[in-house]
């Protein structure tokens, strides 16, 4: 039996048939301790066989280990090992000690180091150290160009830009489940409609081996045990390895649930098992937003509601948590009350902005 936790009452999954009970916890982000005090409760309240996380609050939860690891395991690696993958600058270090092609990368901790930076790249492309979902990337190219002013970018020394040059390519992106250095289940999957250039609306497995070498090179290099994710970009030179999430991602929605299951069991028989290609997903209220908010791409969006696969959430067997993604926008409301500003960006902050960590004491 599953039972769910989020940080606010209208959360979709929260609300699905599937889970035994559901539970309101405290952020993450921003009430760490009673945070995990809520967590501590449940598992052993309900006797809890593994604790999962779902997002960024694995930083946490790793941090805290000990105190949630007296009634049920973590099914995360160590906080050293989360928080060097996580961070995009000593991810990069990591990469190119391994061996990983990574684009050639500029390192800005402040307004002007910044600004220098990006004169290095005829077309660059830049975001924070510690960010996530397609959010703040400042480049002169491409979709997003423009689409985040200089002027809204600070680098510190605890949150520094990396700036590398705009490659064209397709994006790439995977999901893996790994037990103690093995990797068990994989998927490779792309986005082919997004919202604002940004997070994935639909979603499609493709079958790419190279990701599968590549994932497997980091997980038996550090012994990782848990979900990790990584987004590469592919051009006619092969692979760039972008960035590394080490935590799930929406490639859970095209890993069919037989590998899902298998690799979480660890019940392969040392294999790991790849996702085929062809499992298309999508978000049809988010298709739909895009009609009304971007009306050049209805053509594009009319076809996705019609060919990317099934809704993510319209499970007519389960059905209440697409009702709750309406009402769910209300926490978007409260991130635009909390910052008193209505951006680009604001859409997908508002969803996971109390379950992020970058950088800060825990």
């Amino acid at each position: 039996m599953v039972y769910a936790s989020d940080t606010f009452g209208s959360s979709p999954g929260n609300h699905s048939k599937h889970a035994r009970e559901r539970f309101v916890t405290a952020s993450p982000t921003f009430a760490a301790e009673a945070f995990i005090d809520d967590v501590e409760r449940i598992v052993e309240a309900h006797r809890t066989d593994l604790v999962m996380p779902a997002f960024e609050e694995v930083f946490v939860l790793a941090k805290h280990r000990a105190r949630i690891e007296r009634y049920a395991p973590l099914f995360a690696p160590s906080f050293d090992l989360l928080h060097t993958l996580h961070d995009k600058q000593r991810f990069t270090t990591f990469a190119r000690k391994l061996g990983l092609r990574v684009p050639e990368t500029l390192v800005a901790r402040s307004d002007a180091e910044l600004r220098e930076a990006i004169t290095h790249f005829p077309r660059y492309f830049a975001r924070a150290a510690y960010s996530r979902g397609g959010v703040t990337l400042l480049t002169n190219a491409g979709s997003l160009a423009g689409a985040v002013e200089l002027s809204e970018c600070h680098p510190t020394s605890t949150n520094p830009f990396l700036v590398q040059p705009f490659l064209e390519g397709t994006d790439l992106c995977t999901f893996s489940i790994a037990h103690h250095g093995r990797v068990t289940a994989h998927v490779t999957y792309v986005h082919p409609l997004t919202i604002e250039s940004a997070g994935g609306i639909t979603f499609e497995s493709i079958v790419e081996p190279r990701t599968l070498e590549i994932t497997r090179r980091v997980v038996e290099e550090t012994g990782y045990h848990g979900q990790i994710s990584f987004d590469f970009l592919r051009d006619d030179d092969g692979l760039h390895v972008v960035e590394c999430n080490p935590r799930p991602t929406a490639g859970l929605m095209v890993m069919p649930d037989a590998i899902f299951d298998a690799g979480l069991r660890d019940d392969t028989n040392g294999q790991t098992l790849v996702a085929p290609a062809g499992t298309r997903r999508k978000l049809s209220l988010a298709i739909l937003r895009n009609m009304v908010v971007q009306w050049k791409e209805i053509p594009e969006d009319l076809e996705a509601l019609v060919r990317a696969g099934k809704d993510v959430y319209a499970d007519p067997k389960d059905i209440v948590p697409l009702l709750y993604q309406l009402i769910a926008y209300s926490h978007v409301i409260g991130y635009r009350r909390k910052t008193g500003e209505v951006k680009r960006t604001d859409l997908m902050q508002g969803y996971f902005y109390d379950i992020c960590w970058d950088g800060g004491a825990l």
